[in-house]
């Protein structure tokens, strides 16, 4: 088992927060349910490949894009030809994890209505072996999936057949990692940011991590960050940069 799946099966801190996250994914799926009578394409969104609820104390990683600016946070999946939401709300999430030989994906959307959430994309699936396909180059490291998979429909609860595709990028991201006080200073930058309708001043990312990330990355998942001491690091920048070593460890033990 790698270091960091150790810290976080040992860590009472980071059980709690996850299992605080899946206790609220259960309210928003009963209360998506509902809203699925109100708006039908929720019904061809919300899948499974593994029985669900399934508790989940793994290192998440976020396929984040570029700047990660709110309405294009994550990179994109597609589920039958359908792109799910990329943007970021509270309760939003697109990462990536192992658990033993399995690569697995827990991406999901979130909205609300009447103070309650709801989801607007939830998709939790497992890939074996063979069926998924990586490359390392340096400190840049891609993922890629494209197949057809049986999948529970979480508001019907039958069976469907659906394709999953996504070609995840971790850039290297030293040297591509900017300050807040940067992009606030930064005529260059600024444009980056004036471009998704003044981003800039609300970035989830930066306001959280007190950076921008320039490039594609995988970033720990917030509740690995704020509790970085406890997964081996001096602050969210350097476990940052260390990211791909989580991949690293875990693909090498496959070979």
């Amino acid at each position: 088992m790698c270091k960091l799946c150790v810290a976080a099966k040992s860590s009472a801190d980071y059980g709690k927060l996850m299992e605080s996250m899946q206790e609220s994914d259960a309210a928003r799926l009963e209360f998506s349910k509902l809203m699925a009578n109100e708006m039908k394409a929720i019904s061809t969104r919300l899948y499974s490949s593994i029985k669900y609820p399934v508790k989940l104390v793994f290192p998440m990683f976020e396929a984040r894009t570029a700047f990660s600016v709110p309405n294009n946070y994550f990179q994109p999946v597609m589920l039958s030809a359908e792109r799910a939401g990329q943007a970021f709300a509270h309760g939003a999430m697109r990462s990536i994890f192992f658990s033993g030989n399995r690569l697995m994906l827990l991406s999901k959307t979130v909205n609300h209505k009447d103070g309650k959430e709801f989801f607007t994309s939830f998709i939790l699936a497992h890939f074996d072996l063979g069926e998924f396909s990586y490359s390392f180059n340096g400190d840049e490291f891609a993922i890629k999936v494209d197949m057809e998979k049986s999948m529970r429909n979480l508001i019907s609860d039958e069976m469907e057949k659906k394709r999953i595709s996504f070609n995840f990028v971790n850039k290297a991201v030293k040297g591509r990692i900017i300050s807040r006080e940067q992009v606030l200073t930064s005529a260059q930058f600024k444009n980056v940011y004036s471009k998704y309708g003044g981003a800039m001043s609300k970035s989830s990312s930066i306001d959280m991590e007190g950076y921008a990330i320039t490039v594609p990355h995988f970033s720990p998942h917030p509740y690995m960050l704020q509790l970085h001491g406890q997964f081996g690091y001096a602050s969210n920048r350097e476990f940052q940069e260390h990211a791909i070593d989580y991949f690293r460890e875990h693909l090498s033990e496959k070979k």
